[in-house]
C-alpha cells in the first residue's frame, strides 16, 4: 500500500471506531441511526448538488446506488441488532474480521485481484486477531445473537466492499454516498415512520449528539474509504481499515468498562502487526 492510502485507512478506521462506539453508547437504537443517516444526508446535499451539476450521473451508477443503499439498508439494520444483544469488543471484531475474510476472496474471484503472499499473510493475521478479539464462549442466547447479526454484518460489508470498488470508476463518491443513504433511508423508513416514530422523536430530542456523530461519522468513513478505492486493491483497503478493530476494542475496555483478556490483547497485537505487514504489501 502507497503512504497515501495507508495514512487515509487508518484515519477512517479510526472515525469508524469512533461512531461505532456512539452506537454503542446507544444500544444500537436504530431510531438513533436513522436520525444521523437523514441529518448527515441533508448536511451534504449542497456539495451533491454541486457536482451533479458539474458531473452528471449516469444510468450505470444508479443502478449502483441502488444496490448499495439496499445492501445497507440490511447493513443498519443487522448492526443495530448486534450491538443491541453483544458487547463492542465482541460485534466489532467479529463484523470486521468477517468481511475482511470474505472481501479477499470475493476480490481475487470477481475482481480478479492479485495478493502477494507478503499481503496474504497480513490479511491471515488480521483475520485471526479479529476472532481472537471477539471469540467467546458464552452460555447466554444473547450472546449468540449479537454473533449471528456481526456475521450478517460481515456479509454485507463483503457486498457493497465489490459493489463500491466497481462503482468508483463510475460515479463521484459524495454523490454516491448521498444516494446510497437516501436508498437506505427509503428503504426503512415505512417500517420506522411506522413502528417508532414516538422512538425517532425521543432521538432527536435527546440523543441528538450521538445521532450527528453516526452520520457525519459514517459518511466521512465511507467518503475516505471510496476515495482510497480509486487506487489500491479492495482487499488490503478492507483489511487495512481493521486497525478499527484494535480502536474499537480499546475503546470498549477504557470507556465501557468491558473485560480485558490475554486472548483479547494479543488479537489486537495481531491486528496491529497484520496491519504492519499490509504497509509492507
Amino acid at each position: 500500500m502507497s503512504a497515501l492510502a495507508f495514512t487515509l485507512v487508518v484515519l477512517s478506521a479510526f472515525l469508524h471506531a469512533s461512531w461505532n462506539f456512539a452506537t454503542k453508547r446507544v444500544s444500537g437504537d436504530i431510531s438513533v441511526l436513522y436520525v444521523g443517516l437523514c441529518a448527515a444526508s441533508l448536511l451534504s446535499l449542497p456539495a451533491v448538488l454541486f457536482f451533479l451539476y458539474v458531473d452528471g450521473i449516469s444510468l450505470t451508477s444508479l443502478f449502483f446506488i441502488l444496490g448499495t443503499g439496499a445492501i445497507h439498508a440490511v447493513y443498519f439494520f443487522a448492526l443495530s441488532r448486534a450491538y443491541r444483544y453483544g458487547d463492542i469488543s465482541v460485534v466489532y471484531p467479529i463484523a470486521r474480521g468477517s468481511g475482511v475474510a470474505g472481501t479477499a476472496v470475493a476480490a481475487s474471484l470477481l475482481l480478479e485481484e492479485h495478493v502477494s503472499s507478503i499481503g496474504a499473510g497480513g490479511i491471515l493475521l488480521i483475520v485471526a486477531g479479529t476472532i481472537l478479539v471477539g471469540l467467546r464462549l458464552s452460555s447466554q442466547r444473547e450472546h449468540y445473537r449479537g454473533v449471528f447479526f456481526a456475521v450478517l454484518v460481515g456479509l454485507m460489508i463483503v457486498c457493497y466492499s465489490i459493489l463500491d470498488k466497481l462503482a468508483v470508476k463510475e460515479t463521484n463518491p459524495v454523490v454516491y454516498i448521498f444516494g446510497m443513504f437516501l436508498v437506505t433511508a427509503f428503504i426503512v423508513s415505512p417500517y420506522l415512520l411506522t413502528r417508532c416514530r414516538d422512538e425517532i422523536i425521543h432521538a432527536w430530542k435527546n440523543y441528538r449528539r450521538y445521532s450527528l456523530i453516526i452520520g457525519i461519522g459514517s459518511m466521512a468513513t465511507y467518503l475516505i474509504i471510496l476515495f482510497t478505492f480509486r487506487f489500491a486493491h479492495v482487499s488490503y483497503v478492507v483489511a487495512a481499515r481493521e486497525i478499527a478493530v484494535a480502536i474499537g476494542a480499546i475503546f470498549g475496555f477504557a470507556l465501557l468498562g468491558e473485560a480485558v483478556s490475554m486472548r483479547k490483547v494479543i488479537g489486537i497485537a495481531a491486528i496491529v502487526a497484520g496491519l504492519v505487514i499490509l504497509r509492507m504489501a
